[in-house]
């Protein structure tokens, strides 16, 4: 796992895909580590950066990177660096998919102490007379009320993608103890706000452990 100081975040990568069918998941991890060892640790303003697995075999990276040019010169690099090529002929190319989100409130610092990433997108259903200051209210109560007073909490904040949706994200101490906390979203005064704002049909969520 990469994480270093330097200054707020405000940027979120999350890129979610699957390894080639005769990929060894413990070659995909070695290579996961190399790339983030040799590609990304040295780059200005890249600041964190996990590899994660869920239940159902798929892989993942979240990057958090202090601004936009930080994160477009990583993208722009990305494929010239050796460990870049490496990682990537192992994977499922068809299967990538990659969301960019501006976050909304700016992370002081990068998550530490945690083993589960909590990543949702959605969209805000029609005619829901909401948009970022509304949702950014509605998570800053959620934060203050109901997930920092959980000790398994490290991390949580809201971004906006540049197709519109938003994510939510959650970083906690266990992947148990994070889905139980999301799950308890359902009819919680101070959560269930949030829900009704979205489509539901919109909703893509799921939970990682870290393998790298």
């Amino acid at each position: 796992m990469l994480r270093k100081s330097g200054g707020p975040l405000s940027v979120a990568g999350f890129a979610r895909y699957e390894k080639r069918a005769e990929a060894e998941t413990g070659r995909l991890i070695d290579a996961a580590l190399t790339w983030q060892e040799e590609f990304l640790r040295p780059m200005d303003g890249i600041l964190f950066h996990a590899f994660l697995g869920n239940l159902r075999g798929g892989f993942a990276d979240v990057i958090l990177a202090r601004d936009d040019a930080s994160f477009d010169a990583m993208l722009s690099a990305h494929m010239e660096a050796p460990s870049a090529r490496a990682f990537m002929a192992l994977l499922d190319t068809d299967s990538i998919r990659l969301s960019r989100n501006r976050i909304l409130k700016p992370v002081a610092s990068p998550p530490s102490d945690f083993s589960c990433v909590e990543f949702g997108t959605f969209a805000i259903a029609d005619g829901a007379e909401a948009d970022e200051p509304d949702v950014l209210a509605i998570s800053n109560r959620i934060e203050a009320e109901y997930l920092d007073r959980s000790d398994n909490t490290r991390l949580h904040f809201i971004g906006r993608g540049s197709e519109g949706r938003f994510c939510e994200v959650t970083f906690g101490r266990s992947l148990g103890e994070t889905k139980r906390l999301c799950e308890g979203y359902v009819g919680h005064p101070v959560c269930q706000p949030l829900l009704d704002l979205c489509d539901p049909a919109s909703v893509d969520l799921d939970f990682w452990f870290v393998l790298a």
